[in-house]
């Protein structure tokens, strides 16, 4: 069964940096909170700690679908808008986006923001070539500890942010 034939209770788009405070009006007042707030922490994350090809985050939108059952599929993909380019100079192919599910209304914002963060991580690295997050020349991985979405060195087993704090870590790194 493909996506496509999935019967979704409803459907919300919001960018991947979404900023409530910069809007009137909230596109997504309804959608699933937990879902939400794991979708944001990885947006702001994706801004730091990359290696490889560039990825043009602005034009980035996540879409949250609900099922009857509480289960959620998401997609993250690129709109597309002009861009300005040199005479000569070719664009790098644009992002193809990703598509997951496994995520549900019932888990905690940091339970699906480390399931959000492990999926867009895995699919940067298998198919646009981009590892993200990076400390040094390490890989970092996604973990929940007390409670809390964090990113941590798997070789030194030290945390080095909250997810959603990467670009300015507020965490004392343990």
């Amino acid at each position: 069964m493909t996506y496509a034939e999935w019967e979704y209770l409803a459907t919300w788009r919001f960018p991947a940096e979404y900023d409530r405070s910069e809007t009137s009006s909230d596109p997504i007042a309804n959608a699933p909170q937990g879902v939400v707030e794991g979708c944001r922490a990885v947006g702001l994350d994706l801004r730091c700690r990359r290696h490889g090809r560039d990825l043009d985050i602005a034009s980035l939108w996540w879409t949250v679908s609900l099922l009857e059952s509480g289960a959620c599929h998401i997609g993250l993909e690129q709109v597309l808008r002009p861009r300005r380019r040199a005479r000569g100079v070719s664009a790098a192919p644009e992002f193809s986006g990703v598509g997951f599910s496994g995520l549900h209304t019932g888990y905690t914002a940091a339970m699906n923001a480390v399931l959000i963060a492990e999926h867009v991580q895995d699919d940067l690295a298998g198919y646009e070539f981009i590892q993200w997050p990076v400390e040094g020349s390490r890989l970092l991985m996604p973990e929940v500890r007390d409670g809390q979405a964090l990113w941590f060195d798997p070789g030194s087993g030290l945390v080095v942010s909250r997810i959603g704090e990467l670009c300015s870590p507020s965490l004392p790194v343990r």
